[in-house]
């Protein structure tokens, strides 16, 4: 699942409500939502579900999501929430109570190219590389630590040109070929910011900071920006 329908969001909006002071968590099980009691020792502010509600959710249908609630505090996932993600391998939902804000993230890579919430360290331009590279070439790119959310604007953060050569990539002239990676440099003196050429003519997917995922046509601006292009050994 993608997106939440309106249904889905009215009923987790309610549950939180009414767990308010504790944050609520629960699960969707084949679309409908599944309220489990907050395990943890701080249900203000964090939330755990106990392992028998896990099975119980199994052994109802299919898991198509984790959620919760945030009471206060940033309207985002926190950096917790993001490596219990991944951990657990299921997409989570979370509702910021104060802005009655969802939020959406996919570990599992089948996230849609286009049009994926930006959550730095899940669904970020590195993120979506990795997703590229796993379902179109079978290629399993390793995932790298991101510590805080603006780290790539240090200028002494150089996570893509430590690693790319371990990760199989060489240096080409120019992107002509499907999965050729562009690896730019946006208001930073290192390179922060990657795309990846779709194999539709000219164009490429790339997400940027705080915006949906999309597909650019590659040239002018985001030339001028790319330092480096990079093609994959297999590919």
């Amino acid at each position: 699942m993608n997106q939440l329908s309106y249904r889905l969001k009215k009923a987790i909006a309610y549950e939180a409500s009414q767990c308010a002071p504790e944050e609520c968590c629960g699960f969707i099980v084949d679309g409908e939502i599944m309220p489990c009691k907050n395990a943890h020792n701080s249900p203000e502010t964090n939330f755990a579900i106990a392992a028998e509600d896990y099975a119980r959710a199994e052994e109802r249908g299919k898991i198509e999501a984790i959620y919760h609630s945030h009471i206060g505090g940033i309207d985002a996932f926190s950096m917790h929430d993001l490596k219990a993600c991944k951990q657990c391998n299921v997409p989570w939902v979370m509702v910021h109570i104060p802005s009655n804000n969802f939020h959406y993230i996919d570990p599992t890579g089948n996230a849609p190219y286009e049009g994926r919430e930006w959550t730095y360290g899940l669904h970020d331009c590195y993120a979506l590389l990795r997703d590229f590279y796993a379902r179109e070439f079978n290629i399993q790119l390793d995932d790298f630590e991101r510590k805080h959310g603006e780290e790539w604007l240090n200028p002494e953060w150089s996570m893509f040109l430590e690693n790319y050569e371990s990760q199989g990539f060489y240096e080409v002239g120019r992107p002509d070929k499907k999965g050729d990676m562009l690896l730019m440099r946006m208001q930073s003196p290192q390179p922060n910011h990657v795309g990846v050429m779709n194999g539709n003519g000219a164009c490429f997917y790339h997400h940027l900071s705080n915006r949906l995922s999309q597909s650019s046509v590659y040239g002018g601006y985001w030339a001028k920006v790319t330092v480096k292009v990079l093609r994959h050994k297999d590919v």
